[in-house]
């Protein structure tokens, strides 16, 4: 991800040739990053979540999850706070702006509130993710130009690009939540002979 950045930001106009393959794949898998990050951490994130009730650790592992999500909110924002505009007493929406950490963060705090709400039913909970990611993708249309007008800044900012956020929750929660879904197939059959070659073919393609 971190490549990704640095080389879209130095990379010269002139090497920037649509027609050229090696462009052209490079900016395939860069568009495929965020997309991977996200889904990975749902995957990571809610195996551990999942895995720490078989060992009695769940509420720690849910507190720590909580705590978590708000640190990289806090992070998010605190990386964008202008301190030295705020001395001089001149102070900038832009600093309300959402970019990854906030959408991880508050992702992550979602997953947990599904998981504690579903804590006895852990299919239930894989059915719920899978249903969130799926709406989310499938009513993309829908929010891709949503009218943020009225609701406050600091939560508009969270579903509109349209203000100068990076990142918005849709449709990142989407992939956070299909990685919670895989997740779960993890947790409940991982330990099943028949369940690896499935995912083996899944992963091929």
């Amino acid at each position: 991800m971190l490549q990704g950045h640095f080389i879209d930001t130095l990379l010269a106009p002139e090497y920037r040739d649509t027609n050229s393959t090696i462009f052209q794949i490079w900016s395939y898998f860069r568009g495929i990053t965020a997309p991977t990050f996200f889904t990975i951490s749902g995957i990571i994130f809610t195996y551990l979540l999942m895995k720490s009730k078989k060992k009695g650790q769940a509420p720690e592992r849910i507190r720590k999850g909580l705590l978590r999500g708000l640190l990289l909110i806090a992070i998010g924002y605190g990386l964008r706070a202008p301190v030295f505009e705020w001395i001089t007493g001149s102070f900038r929406t832009y600093f309300l702006v959402i970019d990854v950490l906030q959408c991880i963060g508050l992702s992550i705090i979602i997953t947990v509130g599904i998981y504690y709400l579903t804590f006895k039913k852990s299919l239930i909970f894989s059915i719920l993710m899978l249903i969130l990611g799926i709406s989310i993708f499938i009513m993309e249309p829908w929010y891709r130009e949503l009218d943020t007008t009225g609701i406050p800044l600091v939560f508009a900012n969270y579903l509109s690009k349209s203000n100068g956020s990076i990142f918005t929750i849709l449709p990142w929660l989407g992939y956070m939540s299909i990685g919670a879904f895989i997740a779960s197939l993890f947790y409940r059959y991982v330990g099943n002979e028949k369940f690896k070659p499935i995912l083996v073919s899944a992963s091929s393609l």
